[in-house]
């Protein structure tokens, strides 16, 4: 009778025993599974509020982006008016040096030839069949009218202050003497220029009666840079 007491107390304690164990194991694996959540949780909590944190980090980023990119856009608008402006400015410049005739200068145009008569020394009054500054000045102030941009005579670059006067049988331009012919070259549109010469009671028929003119048109012709002193001022062409 002992003995089976005994086994069944041995009995009972192991079974207690046991199911104490078990459910100590499952309270851990719960506590475990708990703590793994609460980390989970945790982690999934931080890597929220961090995606949280680089959206505004990005839309803070884009805002200066867009900021910049306007002042970029202002500076680049600054630079292109400063680029017309100086554009505009050197085109006036080039226009002053043109009028100025202080830089040599090529382009299409028109060669026009002043000779005296031929039959100039049996003629009862030479003075009628010979060149004169009157008549290179009206070939030259037709050219002007019709556009010319530079104009040179035997070489000598014309200028606002170039004058054409008289001396004997001879001209002065720019203060260099020459005589006939006179080479009177003119840059602008070679068509134009030959037609504003040749208008009827212009200034071919004008002169032909009296002088030999010849006009040719050209492709290209070459001007020389004037020479002297830009700022003198003597009589009026």
């Amino acid at each position: 009778m002992k003995l089976g007491k005994f086994h069944l107390y041995l009995t009972v304690v192991t079974i207690s025993t046991g199911f104490l164990i078990s459910v100590s194991v499952e309270s851990t694996k719960i506590r475990t599974l708990a703590r793994q959540g609460d980390q989970q949780l945790q982690q999934e909590t931080q890597l929220t509020e961090r995606i949280v944190a680089e959206k505004e980090q990005n839309r803070k980023l884009e805002v200066q982006l867009l900021g910049l990119q306007r002042q970029v856009g202002k500076k680049e608008e600054e630079m292109a008016k400063q680029q017309s402006d100086a554009a505009a400015v050197l085109g006036q410049l080039e226009a002053a040096r043109m009028l100025a005739g202080v830089m040599p200068v090529e382009g299409p145009g028109v060669v026009v030839t002043l000779q005296d008569n031929q039959n100039a020394s049996s003629a009862s009054d030479i003075s009628n069949f010979i060149v004169h500054e009157q008549d290179v000045r009206l070939v030259v102030n037709e050219l002007r009218a019709a556009g010319a941009e530079a104009l040179s005579i035997n070489g000598q670059r014309l200028t606002g202050n170039s004058a054409i006067r008289c001396v004997g049988p001879t001209i002065i331009v720019n203060g260099v003497k020459s005589a006939a012919p006179f080479v009177i070259t003119a840059i602008g549109d070679p068509t134009t220029l030959d037609h504003a010469l040749k208008l009827p009671g212009g200034v071919l028929q004008t002169l032909e009666e009296f002088v030999q003119i010849d006009i040719a048109k050209k492709d290209l012709v070459q001007l020389p840079a004037f020479v002297g002193d830009v700022k003198l001022k003597v009589s009026s062409s």
